[in-house]
């Protein structure tokens, strides 16, 4: 269901860059998503790898971390760690990272694809066990592809959403 919007009741996995696109408390996209997930009653998790990354340059980072910080406070945002330990999920992150390659084509090997992208679609998968409906916000376009392949051939639904798209049209639609 590419492109298809976050249902309501649904755990959202967020990437990294649409943490980044939402910036800070003040900012009207950080609000746009602050107003859908909780009217909608949308969970967003943030899994550890997206965490990380933010922590690599705290300094360039810090309103991320404002972010995600006011956004934990306020209910809407937990953190998720990637069982790696079940089968399942490492099959799911192996076959997103095959299929990313394969997306690809000769632009990068499977050794430049990002990782995170990858976990996106285990910790979908892993959420997805818990019979919730589940959405992904990314904002790679082979990741997209990627991750929604995958979880349709492991037979799990999921809004798998552009997510900087997503917030702008949110924004877009309070106009």
């Amino acid at each position: 269901m590419t492109g298809a919007p976050i249902p309501p009741g649904s755990v959202v996995v967020i990437d990294t860059s649409v943490v980044i696109a939402i910036g800070s408390p003040a900012n009207e996209k950080y609000r746009a998503l602050e107003q859908y997930v909780t009217r909608h009653d949308v969970t967003v998790r943030v899994p550890d790898y997206v965490a990380s990354e933010l922590g690599e340059s705290p300094d360039a980072y810090q309103y991320q971390h404002e972010s995600l910080r006011a956004a934990r406070d306020a209910g809407w945002v937990h953190p998720v760690s990637a069982k790696f330990d079940a089968p399942a999920v490492s099959t799911v992150i192996d076959r997103t990272r095959e299929r990313m390659a394969a997306l690809s084509a000769d632009d990068v090997t499977e050794d430049e694809i990002e990782k995170t992208n990858a976990v996106l679609a285990g910790v979908a998968y892993q959420l997805a066990q818990n019979d919730q409906s589940i959405g992904v916000l990314v904002s790679d376009s082979l990741a997209e592809q990627a991750i929604a392949d995958v979880l349709s051939a492991e037979g799990c639904e999921a809004s798998v959403v552009e997510g900087r798209e997503f917030v702008t049209s949110l924004v877009e639609s309070e106009l």
